[in-house]
């Protein structure tokens, strides 16, 4: 497949992209620097913003399926009261920009990074934690996926919202599943996530669900 992937120099982009390409995958990623990821048979690296909807059109001509390993940033991420670096409004702002290219290009399936606890997934976290995420800047980053899933709802293409418990940075362990709770101790591997996202674009069936809270087990 030919896969534009956004985000792709993240802990969890970097694994995806590493995956796919050892899959025989073809990757074009769109980043801020030119640097980080090399040069590699099969990756092509652009250099442009995610948030302008001309560069998303122009990058996702001939591409098969858009994975998003986004999310807003912080100054420090281990710090739930940490300032934000990215809008408050960024990934529901990419996720107008990966519809219309979608449509534009006639591309039908998109893969993307949420987080558990966001929208209907809310009841599923710990209370202590909901109190933590409802009283820092997490609020806002959890109510920005929760709008970035909605765009993609309406859009009626083929999308799902990967919606990971706490991520820790990794190689897969080869245990993710389904969950229905988000714990104070769940984890989940940055490598679990980008494994579960690119079997997720090679599914040959549309997704039945838009989207799937996963977690490790020898991680939780």
């Amino acid at each position: 497949m030919n896969i534009l992937v956004l985000g792709a120099t993240g802990n969890t982009g970097r694994q995806f992209v590493d995956m796919a390409l050892e899959r025989g995958h073809t990757i074009k990623a769109i980043v801020r620097s030119s640097g980080g990821l090399g040069e590699r048979t099969g990756l092509d690296v652009l250099q442009g913003d995610v948030l302008d909807a001309s560069v998303l059109k122009q990058a996702s001509r001939e591409m098969d399926a858009i994975v998003s390993c986004l999310g807003i940033r912080k100054k420090d991420p281990s710090d739930p009261w940490s300032t934000l670096l990215s809008p408050e409004d960024f990934t529901e702002r990419c996720a107008i920009g990966i519809v219309e290219a979608m449509k534009a290009n006639g591309i039908e399936r998109a893969v993307v990074i949420s987080s558990a606890g966001v929208g209907d997934s809310w009841e599923t976290v710990d209370a202590d934690m909901r109190n933590v995420i409802q009283s820092s800047s997490v609020g806002a980053i959890f109510r920005d996926l929760g709008n970035m899933e909605e765009v993609l709802d309406a859009s009626g293409l083929d999308t799902l919202a990967v919606r990971p418990v706490a991520l820790v940075n990794g190689d897969p362990s080869g245990s993710v599943q389904i969950v229905d709770r988000f714990e104070k101790t769940s984890k989940i591997s940055t490598g679990d996530v980008a494994q579960w996202m690119l079997d997720a674009v090679e599914r040959p069936t549309a997704f039945e669900q838009r989207t799937e809270m996963i977690g490790a087990m020898n991680l939780s």
